[in-house]
């Protein structure tokens, strides 16, 4: 079960990303959100999650980075498979190679290996954003900027409660395997979901308690513990966001040149060696996952 769980938390350390304030990351977060659904181009997308390897190495989250892509990799090679014999495109469709009872297609090898960099673009960044900045920073810099209060709590506690229900469960398989009962794989997820659940209903009744003595709701200037201010170097960072997302964005609008799914021709060989490795590598992760529920 610990390995099903996506690990997505802040990561303490004092990088230059840890520094910065949450909204610039924000902004380039979204920004990247924009680009990454606005193009297929594979040349940028792959450019933009190299820059976000870049300050994932930068920021110091590599461990836990990588725990959370080696779930979403695997499962995103089958965009690869699907797409390649089957692509999101209007027909006709023009064929490479064929491949057993199937015929491994142009647009689809360029619409999976697009969408599985889309995502790992997107991730990246959003990871970034997540693990360099404390929940309360990202509260406390909403609020600055405007964000009615209730959506900004709900957020807040959202991203505080995923880290704390992941304890429980752990907590939870542990005594189980303590007992003798399954303490691993996706066959102690049930078990085990009983006794975290009711364990988050009575945090709510003890938050909701704790908000009511606190005058939650109540009109009036609302104060954080934690202070956030933004510098000059926040500043940069976030107009740079700002002009860069919009730039690629107009470029992307203006040349449509940058749509390569008629021109981008792997040869036979490569197309199959690209389709075999995304089957490969989601047939590996199907493998492990069914061990585990058997195992269980």
């Amino acid at each position: 079960m610990q390995g099903a769980v996506i690990p997505i938390t802040m990561v303490s350390g004092n990088s230059v990303m840890h520094r910065i304030n949450p909204i610039p990351k924000l902004a380039w977060a979204v920004g990247v959100l924009a680009i990454s659904f606005a193009t297929r181009n594979p040349a940028i997308l792959g450019t933009i999650f190299v820059l976000g390897v870049i300050l994932v190495l930068i920021s110091g989250i590599g461990k836990a980075y990588l725990r959370v892509v080696m779930i979403l990799f695997p499962i995103s090679l089958t965009l690869i498979v699907m797409q390649s014999i089957a692509p999101a495109f209007p027909k006709p469709w023009t064929p490479i190679v064929p491949i057993g009872p199937f015929t491994i297609y142009q647009e689809g090898i360029y619409s999976g290996i697009t969408m599985l960099l889309r995502i790992m673009a997107m991730t990246t960044f959003a990871l970034v954003f997540i693990m360099t900045s404390h929940p309360s920073d990202i509260f406390t810099s909403l609020q600055k900027i405007g964000m009615p209060y209730v959506l900004n709590f709900i957020l807040t506690m959202t991203l505080q409660l995923i880290p704390i229900l992941q304890n429980e469960f752990t907590v939870v398989l542990n005594a189980q395997k303590s007992r003798g009962m399954k303490g691993t794989g996706f066959g102690a997820i049930l078990p085990s979901m009983v006794p975290v659940f009711v364990g988050a209903i009575e945090r709510v009744q003890q938050l909701s308690i704790s908000l009511e003595s606190r005058a939650y709701g109540s009109k009036g200037n609302k104060t954080s513990y934690r202070q956030v201010a933004m510098n000059l170097r926040d500043y940069l960072v976030m107009i740079g966001a700002f002009v860069a997302s919009g730039l690629t964005l107009y470029w992307i609008i203006v040349d449509k040149s940058l749509d390569w799914s008629k021109t981008f021709a792997p040869n036979p060989t490569v197309s199959i060696i690209i389709f075999t490795f995304a089957a490969i590598g989601f047939a590996v992760f199907m493998i492990f996952a069914v061990r585990s529920v058997l195992k269980a």
